[in-house]
């Protein structure tokens, strides 16, 4: 082993010279010159496949260290701190929500998640499985499982700190404490109820992921309880409550086998007596038996165990069902008898809207079963339905939030509060508009101020008592790139807190749930909590609300694998939520009221809308879409349930790079080498009037803030690899190969690539856009040098050059691949696929489709499983090409190692940006 680390060494070095040379020879790539000295390596033997592998096992090893470290960072575990004040704080005040999303960045195993979270929690233990292997697939139960632990954790974690608040309290007034049950955070999910850009998830998986979490939480409680005898009583009723739960849960999910006998299941279960689905009054019971007892360690638990059922109720988490505005447009459609929420006019716009308003008035509800859930295509309605039966048959006191994606009309959320109010669920339902596209975020304060303008509306928000509000930095981060795009939330959030000011006198809360995730391009910072709440909700709008007298609290998501692992021990999530608690704490104290960012105006709205502008026009560029589609999604491995790219309808009006999920394009630029959407567009920006840039920087904690992040994932990019993967699909890369006599026996491969990629339209597109990024990066140089600030060039750390060298590593064996593909003997005529077929399905990276091509084509279909070798010798095999015994040997079983390598380092790339897209 200790002579294939050579190699990384070698190969270290070889590209540190390379980048010497690439200074001062115009056009030499220093990525794309290391990767084909790499493949001319594994050509000649001199180093093979699996030796490669085991290459990157002995680099995964250092790597896994980096990221238990990375995780210390981003909980905080081990670092001391004061304890927080709560002495003048409202504790029954809910401040904060961390809410558990399933979005597809499930990239490492679950096993290799656990194992990374012990190690961050303990001493570094030894690896019990490889750290970087890919998921084959993931399922939605495997997503709520591990939502499910990483919400146990979480719970446990908020109980501890309720437990010790309580404790603060009863020092501090022995005589009052009992009081007040501590409310100030808590967990919500989506996990199972999200069908945003999904059919599916039928409403029986829904409805069943919610009777699950009931026996769940029940069993949690009863644990609790346990040996407290004044709440024998409870426990009784809660342990009946487990048993009912659990057998129709039981039988519903036999429903989907045996449909004969789905009425006699629901009646069953809606025929039962005595259910348990009052959650606050079996909190304010405990209370009350809590205030009665007189030992004083029971009566923190029952305190404790109050409070917990008082936020979460009988599930897990606060639900939060998500749909987009397509989907509540096409649940209007019978209303009327025609599509009254398609209209595109203003005037018409505001006409529905008050129809709608007058209807909500005047018209009662619907009255529903499940028989009509299971009936209803519209999913809209369907997810409406579920929340009706979930409150009616499950917890009648625990609210459900309602998230429409993609919101850029007033009129979906009036369709919304209208099917709510006909499904009679405006008391438990909190409408959760998602402003993530540009126009959402430029037009959303207008939407809000037109809806309080509606009574109807303006009476749902008051019995509410809170208005709620999503921001989406994933898919805004693609539109408008990250930066713009945090610049854009944070003031739409700004104008919201003024509107709801002006329009509302009552005591109204503002509750903004903020969806991103741990990766750069998603609003994440891989740092420590304080940064990455301060990121995403910053001080200056929690100042701003406090200064306006709003009572403001706030969600945030954490999504997948990635997120999940700040929950995965109890040591770990302990630490999450004490840092999260503390930040919301104290964030709002945090603002610079001298911040020139905020005070120069003209200058912050200059900056925002160059930046934004320049993203937008780069997501246009037909270009780009060759630059993001480059491998055709296949560089990536199966990160979660939900499909990588959007099913779309006939007369979507998606075109270009927002077809890809948000997450797939941001996860596709870090596998080419540069994470643009954060990175690009600020030294334009920036040089429009870098003087008066360079004057408020030096007085801005806010500018300085975004500026952070644009440098530290500037550091981990490099348009050298960026360019190196682009020059794949180059003619004249292949046939100068040919050209320098390469070895004969690859010079026909070699040539054959080159002629078919002279009709191939890629490499000519890409290369326009890699020149535009650039072009903005001199601008970038530029700036940093002005602000005398260190060189955000690829300089030689470690972090740089072992991160190249990955990249490097994979364009050879992505190379190799190809001229192996180009040596498959001659596929027959009659065969459903040609040579170029699988030519091309090679440079789309589907490797699989071609091993499963080749062994079709050329397989025998020999009966007989020749498992041990014959005595009788034979020489056959090995010299004719045709053979399928030859063809495995020389070109499968290669591909199949190569498709290992290639996803292995898929991972290894992700895990140094510390998160999966």
């Amino acid at each position: 082993m200790r002579d294939k680390a050579k190699y990384f060494e070698n190969w270290i070095n070889k590209l540190l010279e390379l980048r010497v040379q690439a200074n001062q020879i115009t056009g030499l790539n220093p990525v794309s010159a290391l990767a084909e000295t790499i493949e001319e390596q594994i050509h000649s033997k001199k180093i093979s496949l699996k030796n490669l592998h085991e290459l990157l096992d002995l680099h995964s090893q250092k790597l896994w260290v980096k990221s238990v470290e990375k995780l210390k960072l981003q909980t905080g575990i081990n670092v001391k701190r004061k304890p927080i004040n709560f002495s003048k704080r409202e504790i029954d005040k809910p401040i904060y929500q961390a809410v558990f999303t399933a979005h597809p960045v499930f990239g490492l195993s679950k096993e290799a998640s656990r194992q990374l979270c012990e190690a961050a929690t303990l001493k570094m233990s030894s690896l019990q499985v490889e750290p970087f292997t890919y998921r084959k697939k993931v399922t939605l139960a495997e997503e709520h499982s591990e939502a499910l632990e990483a919400m146990n954790y979480a719970r446990d974690a908020i109980n501890k700190l309720n437990r010790e608040i309580l404790n603060k309290r009863k020092k501090e007034s022995p005589n009052g404490w009992k009081k007040t049950l501590p409310c100030m955070i808590s967990v919500a999910t989506w996990v199972g109820y999200d069908l945003d850009g999904r059919d599916d998830i039928n409403w029986i998986d829904s409805f069943c992921i919610r009777l699950l979490e009931k026996v769940t939480a029940i069993e949690s409680y009863l644990k609790q309880l346990k040996n407290i005898k004044e709440a024998a009583g409870i426990t009784k009723i809660l342990s009946i409550e487990l048993e009912r739960t659990a057998a129709f849960n039981s039988d519903l999910q036999k429903i989907k086998n045996s449909p004969e006998k789905f009425a006699k299941i629901a009646n069953t279960f809606t025929n039962s007596k005595r259910r348990l689905l009052d959650s606050k009054a079996l909190s304010k019971k405990l209370h009350k038996i809590a205030i009665e007892t007189n030992d004083e360690n029971d009566c923190l638990k029952l305190m404790v165990i109050a409070a917990d059922l008082e936020q979460h109720g009988f599930g897990f988490g606060e639900i939060h069902l998500r749909v987009n505005a397509a989907q509540i447009r096409n649940a209007m459609r019978p209303v009327d008898g025609k599509p009254i929420s398609t209209s595109d006019s203003p005037n018409s716009q505001r006409l529905l809207i008050e129809r709608l308003a007058q209807r909500i008035k005047s018209e009662v509800a619907w009255e529903i079963n499940f028989k009509t859930i299971d009936e209803e295509s519209a999913l809209a309605r369907r997810q409406l339905m579920l929340a009706k039966q979930i409150i009616k048959h499950i917890d009648k006191n625990q609210k459900i939030k309602l998230l429409i994606a993609e919101c850029e009309k007033p009129l979906t959320i009036m369709s919304a509060l209208y099917l709510a109010h006909k499904f009679d669920i405006c008391n438990q339902l909190d409408i959760s508009p998602l402003f993530e596209t540009s126009f959402g975020l430029e037009h959303g304060s207008k939407i809000i101020e037109q809806l309080l303008d509606q009574s109807v509306f303006l009476k749902y928000v008051k019995k509410r008592k809170r208005l709620t509000i999503q921001t989406g930095f994933s898919d805004a981060g693609r539109f408008m790139g990250q930066i713009a795009a945090n610049m854009a939330i944070e003031r739409l959030q700004l104008k919201i807190i003024r509107c709801l000011r002006n329009k509302a006198q009552d005591k109204i809360k503002l509750l903004f749930f903020n969806t991103h995730g741990e990766s750069f391009g998603r609003g994440g910072t891989q740092s420590n909590i304080f940064d990455r709440q301060a990121f995403i909700m910053t001080p200056r709008v929690r100042a701003e609300a406090d200064a306006l007298g709003i009572e403001l609290s706030h969600q945030s998501s954490f999504q997948g694998g990635d997120g999940y692992r700040l929950f995965g021990s109890r040591e770990l999530a302990y630490s999450t939520m004490k840092e999260l608690l503390r930040a919301e704490i104290s964030l709002k104290n945090n603002n610079d009221k001298e911040d020139l960012f905020y005070q120069k105006t003209d200058f912050s709205l200059d900056l925002f809308t160059e930046l934004k502008d320049w993203h937008e026009k780069l997501l246009s560029d037909p270009n780009y879409e060759e630059l993001i589609t480059l491998f055709d999604g296949n560089l990536l491995p199966v990160t979660g349930s939900r499909p990588s790219k959007r099913n779309l309808k006939t007369d979507s009006s998606r075109s270009g790079p927002s077809k890809i999920r948000a997450i797939s394009h941001n996860a596709t630029l870090q596998q080419l080498g540069f994470l643009a959407n954060v990175i690009s567009g600020i030294g334009h920006a920036a040089n429009i009037d870098i003087e008066e840039f360079i004057e408020i920087y030096k007085k801005s904690n806010r500018l300085k803030q975004c500026l952070n992040i644009i440098l530290t994932t500037k550091k981990l990019g490099s348009l050298s690899t960026m360019q190196a993967y682009c020059q794949i699909f180059d003619p004249s890369f292949w046939i100068n190969q040919a050209h320098r006599r390469r070895s004969q026996k690859n010079q026909r491969a070699l040539r054959t690539l080159s002629n078919y990629l002279q009709n191939f339209p890629k490499f000519t597109g890409t290369q326009k856009i890699v020149l535009i990024f650039k072009d903005d990066l001199v601008d970038l140089y530029k700036l940093i040098d002005r602000l005398n600030q260190s060189n955000i060039e690829i300089t030689n750390e470690t972090n740089e050059t072992h991160l190249d060298v990955l990249h490097a590593i994979r364009i050879a064996v992505i190379s190799h691949s190809l001229i192996l593909i180009c040596k498959t003997p001659k596929l027959g005529e009659t065969n459903l696929y040609s040579n170029h077929d699988i030519l091309n399905f090679g440079l789309s990276l589907d490797l699989e489709s071609v091993i499963e091509i080749i062994n079709n084509t050329f397989s025998n279909n020999s009966q007989v499983l020749w498992e041990n070798k014959l005595i009788e010798p034979e020489t056959y095999s090995r010299e004719s090409a045709g053979n399928i015994a030859a063809i495995k040997r020389e070109i499968l079983d290669p591909l199949a190692e190569s498709e290992t390598i290639i996803k292995k380092i898929t991972q290894m790339i992700s895990a140094m940006y510390g998160a999966h897209g």
